[in-house]
């Protein structure tokens, strides 16, 4: 798995640049302006705490959730606090993972 990322980012530092095509647009280009958070604007949730389902007084009975199992562990991540950290790196059955939305 190692061997595997390593070759990974070494692909990425390797290639090219990726440069977005703008020779289809519908508004002048000039009028294309950055948005969103600055570059690790979003933090992530590096130690998250859990509750029991029955306990989450803070989520409603259709609140999507991102569902992860491994190891005889589960665990429920709100989409509704992902969508504000988008990152979170937990250990679930003794592996650690990072979840990503």
């Amino acid at each position: 798995m190692t061997q595997a990322l390593t070759l990974f980012f070494i692909f990425l530092l390797a290639s090219p640049a990726i440069a977005w095509d703008l020779s289809r647009h519908s508004i002048p280009v000039e009028e294309i302006r950055s948005g969103g958070p600055p570059r690790d604007g979003i933090p992530a949730l590096l130690e998250p705490r859990f509750v029991p389902a029955a306990e989450a007084s803070f989520l409603a009975a259709d609140d999507r959730v991102l569902g992860f199992a491994h190891g005889g562990e589960a665990r429920a991540y709100p989409i509704r606090i992902l969508s504000w950290h988008e990152l979170v790196n937990d250990q679930v059955g003794g592996t650690p993972v990072l979840v990503s939305w």
